[in-house]
């Protein structure tokens, strides 16, 4: 189902939906096989937006907007974030490394020190790989 949306109408919460839509989309022109949960089950998607799939690859991805250009996550943010993944994750396959991935329009969005937090926490564990990406979205 395609929808449209007037730029004048969209409210600030439309924009996760559609950055959402744009990160699969830029997923899928890469060849991956891409599953919306956050579209298919908004609220209800336990944390985990898109799922992509290449291969023998899979990755879960987080997908964050935000229309600014400095940083906006603190330290209870990034800590939310991972809580809900390692919920989600914690439900999927216990004999393969899993990808979790979270994506925003712009690393400058996280100061470096949280970044870095993100990150470390692939040292406390060993069946989940996590990164950061960018994902500009031009409008």
């Amino acid at each position: 189902v395609r929808q449209s949306y007037q730029y004048s109408e969209m409210i600030f919460d439309d924009w996760g939906y559609f950055y959402e839509k744009y990160v699969g989309q830029k997923y899928e022109e890469e060849g991956y096989q891409v599953e919306y949960l956050g579209l298919k089950n908004g609220f209800l998607d336990g944390g985990m937006d898109i799922i992509i799939r290449k291969d023998n690859f899979k990755a879960y991805i987080q997908c964050k907007y935000s229309s600014k250009s400095k940083p906006c996550f603190g330290k209870q943010k990034i800590e939310w974030i991972l809580y809900k993944a390692s919920s989600f994750l914690s439900k999927q396959y216990k004999d393969q490394k899993l990808n979790f991935w979270l994506v925003v329009p712009t690393l400058q969005l996280i100061k470096k020190d949280l970044q870095d937090y993100f990150l470390s926490k692939n040292n406390f564990q060993d069946m989940v790989k996590l990164e950061l990406k960018a994902i500009p979205m031009l409008l």
